[in-house]
């Protein structure tokens, strides 16, 4: 029994699944730069092509922060259903999620309760403009 494999995975700003089954993604990025903490980003997606044995999965994505804890209460889980010979498509949709340190955290990638990966995203603080005035 092979392992689960990861084909693709990205954060971007939308993605839609077709009729077809082929993903689309619009606004693939790895770093958020932002002016203050805590910071909240409107809406990411997290997106994976998986490589999974045929049956029923569970799919979970937890944010992980720089210093290894959990970042969000609720990590979202989906239930997949693999056909033989073909990948698994698993779109997250995340809204105003916060972010409560800068650093590099991460999107682990579980199936069936076991990490299989992960995807980084990059916390920065923005650089202020030229001449800028800070109060």
């Amino acid at each position: 029994m092979p392992a689960p494999e990861i084909k693709i995975a990205a954060l971007c700003d939308h993605a839609v699944v077709g009729q077809d089954g082929k993903v689309s993604l619009l606004g693939i990025f790895r770093n958020i730069s932002v002016s203050t903490l805590p910071a909240q980003h409107p809406r990411m997606y997290v997106v994976a092509v998986l490589g999974l044995e045929p049956g029923q999965h569970d799919v979970t994505v937890r944010l992980v922060r720089p210093d290894g804890a959990a970042a969000m209460v609720d990590a979202p889980k989906i239930g997949v259903q693999a056909t033989a010979g073909q990948d698994v498509n698993v779109v997250v949709e995340l809204n105003n999620l916060s972010f409560a340190s800068y650093g590099t955290h991460r999107f682990d990638l579980e199936v069936d309760g076991s990490k299989i990966g992960s995807l980084p995203v990059a916390i920065s603080q923005m650089a202020s403009a030229p001449g800028a005035r800070r109060n």
